[in-house]
């Protein structure tokens, strides 16, 4: 997954954490095309790599959840999100 999918910042577990460029509010969806929510942040390892992805869900009492990147794939065309 591109770095730029995700916003200004990014947090990282370690003092050499990278800080990509994202664009937040991406839209997430499940694998069938149900919008599952907005991404928000993006959270990379010690070497700069993102590692998750929290999610802010739209389901009632809307909370945030993190999403490992490895499941998820960028289409930057719509500017969304998407599970596999």
């Amino acid at each position: 997954m591109p770095h730029a999918a995700l916003g200004d910042r990014a947090n990282g577990s370690g003092a050499g954490s990278a800080t990509p460029k994202r664009r937040a509010g991406y839209a997430v969806y499940e694998p069938l095309g149900q919008k599952i929510g907005i991404a928000e942040e993006l959270f990379v390892n010690r070497d700069g790599e993102p590692q998750y992805i929290r999610v802010r869900t739209r389901f009632i009492g809307a909370r945030s959840v993190l999403i490992p990147v490895r499941f998820v794939e960028t289409d930057e065309e719509s500017n969304a999100l998407v599970l596999r």
